[in-house]
């Protein structure tokens, strides 16, 4: 049963657990479509399909929050680090990710000669934009695992008649880092964040400026507009948690205020589907395929037409 101390927290943990439904179901999809579809294989489309299990790696905590909620379970924050180890990794890393598919955007349509050379060697050149992400997801994965509740190490003789001391928490998401490594989370999202808006920028400018490019041009829409959802919801989880720090009197509140926070970006993670089949055709007809509903004619065009992938030559065509 749910303690009337969590009461007010159960619209929002009611909303975070459909988020994490329907994030499971859509990156899902998005994730299929990646391995089914051999136009979807070039360095932009891992990029994307990276940054969707990210997404539902991430949203996929709110399981072990609904449980602690509606079961009125605690536990150590130690293992709520190991219970939301993954949630933690998609956390840490979707952001990164965004920012290397805008730079993979950048690079293709300000220096075609450039990003033609790169994809000589497109196995490495993947590897290479997963260095930031991994090295940054990992700093922080280390930070929070030297940082954990000392209850993790309760069953040490010297502690075995003194439990009482140790402190039990509900398992949100943000309460898998401990210590400085939740500040430390926050500040650098803050300058991924400014980052990714002054890539995206200049990759939109130098995109207007192009006649032709449209497939590439509704691509970086698609994900212009995954990368918006997601800045304005992480701005949101900012703003409140500073509002939350200065303005809320007591612990209570400032938890409310901070959980209630996430709404924005927990929508933008459950978003990449809906958002791809809105405006990029070329996932339209394939999420339609996938589900058979798209006609022979449609299916026959699309396996014969241009594929997602570079072409070396006197055209290129960049997705």
């Amino acid at each position: 049963m749910v303690a009337e101390a969590n009461i007010p927290l159960v619209p929002v943990v009611i909303f975070y657990l459909c988020c994490a439904i329907v994030s499971c179901i859509g990156n899902s999809i998005m994730i299929i479509l990646f391995i089914k579809e051999r136009n979807f294989h070039s360095p932009c489309h891992y990029m994307i399909t990276f940054g969707c299990l990210a997404d539902m790696l991430h949203l996929c905590g709110h399981f072990v929050f609904n449980y602690h909620i509606f079961a009125d379970v605690t536990d150590t924050q130690a293992n709520c680090y190991w219970m939301l180890f993954f949630t933690s990794i998609g956390k840490c890393m979707a952001n990164p990710l965004r920012l290397m598919t805008g730079i993979d955007r950048l690079i293709a349509c300000k220096s075609p000669v450039v990003y033609r050379a790169l994809l000589e060697r497109p196995a490495l050149y993947i590897c290479a934009q997963l260095v930031l992400p991994a090295t940054y997801t990992s700093f922080l994965m280390v930070s929070g695992f030297i940082q954990r509740d000392p209850i993790s190490y309760s069953k040490h003789p010297k502690f075995e008649n003194q439990s009482s001391i140790f402190r039990k928490i509900y398992c949100t998401v943000p309460l898998a880092f401990a210590g400085s490594t939740f500040s430390q989370f926050n500040t650098s999202g803050i300058f991924v964040n400014v980052a990714i808006v002054i890539v995206y920028f200049f990759t939109f400018m130098q995109l207007r400026s192009y006649a032709g490019a449209t497939q590439m041009k509704v691509v970086f829409r698609s994900i212009l507009w995954t990368v918006v959802l997601v800045i304005i919801g992480w701005s949101s989880v900012t703003i409140a948690n500073q509002f939350a720090i200065f303005v809320a009197k007591d612990a209570t509140t400032r938890k409310l205020i901070a959980i209630y926070a996430g709404i924005g970006v927990n929508m933008a993670c459950a978003s990449n589907f809906f958002v791809f089949y809105a405006i990029n055709t070329e996932y339209r007809h394939a999420i339609r395929r996938l589900f058979g509903l798209a006609s022979p004619q449609s299916a026959r065009a699309m396996s014969i037409g241009p594929k997602s992938t570079t072409k070396v030559g006197a055209t290129i065509t960049l997705t």
